[in-house]
């Protein structure tokens, strides 16, 4: 029998208004615990919440702020909201079902044969221009993109395979499982929902799933992405494929950006543009495409 069977029946404005709530409460709460245990790390010195040499904050309380955060967010969140509701949490979220190995390696193959597509599609986005009568909005776009950039090349150092293995954990893994949980598994199916149509509800995702970032210039791109995780749910009846999905893109980034440092190079190199020929964005695109019609082909085979 169907979760939504098993419950009262509300209009998903209130599914939605739960969620948000949840989410929001369970960050403050994980964001408050994080704070105290980097201080109890620390002989709670609250001196130590700032780098003074460079009169940032301090690197190690930023990890653990977001990974704290990030889980009372996007998992604490999402699984107080599925008990409120008296759903079942494996099946509400797609967890429970049988993850098929072909169906995961396409979704593995599907992330790298996109790279050089999102790369193209993030290159055109930096370069987006607003009219004069929006250069406010524009402006503030900018400076929130340069906060974000700066504060991840502050997080992307990593001197220690322990600093790699934190920053996995922290930029690969927890976003790969609790993004998809909110936005896969709880606002995509909220939104189905409502709008009693799946492609709809994966776009609509997708868009906040991008704005919700911070990162405009970096907006289409990441929607595309959002979509594409979308369609692997939908298509593959498992949040896994996403989840998989998730990790391979925002793992591949950390790995690089370790291979680097141990390579005595800058992380400023991820962000050069041009590493792909022309044509490999096009070749990206039907390989991608293609890759995504043969996940659609086997998963309605699995059924």
């Amino acid at each position: 029998m169907d979760d939504h069977q098993l419950v009262q029946y509300r209009h998903p404005i209130y599914e939605l208004l739960y969620l948000i709530l949840f989410c929001v409460l369970s960050g403050f709460a994980f964001s408050f615990l994080g704070m105290f245990v980097f201080m109890g790390m620390n002989s709670f010195s609250t001196d130590l919440l700032l780098d003074q040499q460079a009169l940032s904050i301090n690197v190690g309380f930023l990890r653990i702020l977001q990974i704290f955060s990030s889980t009372g967010i996007f998992i604490m969140g999402p699984y107080l909201f599925s008990k409120k509701r008296g759903y079942h949490f494996e099946r509400y979220y797609k967890l429970d079902g049988e993850v098929f190995p072909n169906l995961a390696v396409l979704s593995i193959l599907c992330m790298f044969c996109a790279l050089p597509l999102i790369e193209w599609m993030s290159a055109v986005n930096a370069k987006m221009v607003f009219p004069e009568s929006l250069k406010g909005l524009e402006s503030w776009m900018k400076m929130k993109e340069q906060e974000a950039e700066l504060l991840t090349k502050q997080l992307l150092v990593m001197p220690s395979f322990a600093d790699f293995t934190i920053n996995f954990l922290m930029i690969a893994l927890l976003p790969a499982i609790g993004e998809e949980l909110l936005f896969r598994g709880a606002l995509q199916n909220i939104f189905s929902s409502w709008f009693k149509n799946h492609h709809v509800a994966i776009w609509v995702t997708a868009i906040l799933f991008s704005a919700i970032h911070l990162q405009f210039f970096g907006f289409f791109p990441r929607m595309f992405l959002g979509a594409l995780f979308g369609y692997l749910l939908v298509w593959g009846k498992s949040l896994w494929y996403p989840i998989i999905g998730h990790l391979v893109n925002n793992g591949a980034a950390v790995v690089a950006a370790f291979i680097l440092q141990q390579q005595g190079k800058s992380i400023d190199e991820l962000d050069k543009t041009d590493t792909f020929p022309v044509y490999a964005y096009g070749l990206s695109a039907i390989f991608t495409l293609v890759l995504l019609l043969r996940f659609y082909q086997k998963s309605r085979k699995q059924d």
